[in-house]
């Protein structure tokens, strides 16, 4: 939709290449479940109270339902279409960082929604 074909193809190729994509689909999602350790990792690690809050609600245990779709579409399923401007940037940004802006973006959404999580107090409502 906002790039030639040729750039598309060349485009799809780092991302199956450079940034691992390929991981995320292969049989028994390996890069999934890297992933998923990235980023309880890094929840545990600079949002800790949230982590903990999640663990305890047991909220971690249902990753692929609220992680899931970021990393099958590398938020593609987020991003607004119509606006070819969000769209460009947020990939510009990960292919520019890679993974390292997915972990980012990740983080600074669950920090902006961090009070609202910690005041639900069941699994179902998080998720």
């Amino acid at each position: 939709m906002h790039c030639s074909e040729t750039l598309s193809f060349w485009l799809f190729v780092e991302l199956i290449e450079e940034c691992e994509l390929r991981d995320i689909y292969q049989k028994g999602l390996p890069g999934v479940a890297k992933h998923k350790y990235i980023i309880r990792y890094l929840l545990k690690k600079h949002l800790p109270d949230l982590y903990e809050h999640l663990e305890l609600l047991q909220v971690n245990f249902h990753f692929l339902t609220y992680a899931g779709e970021w990393i099958f579409s590398i938020f593609c399923q987020c991003l607004p279409y119509q606006d070819s401007a969000v769209s460009s940037k947020f990939f510009s940004l990960f292919f520019k960082y890679k993974w390292e802006f997915f972990y980012k973006l990740i983080l600074t959404i669950f920090d902006h929604i961090k009070e609202k999580l910690m005041m639900m107090a069941d699994d179902l409502s998080i998720l």
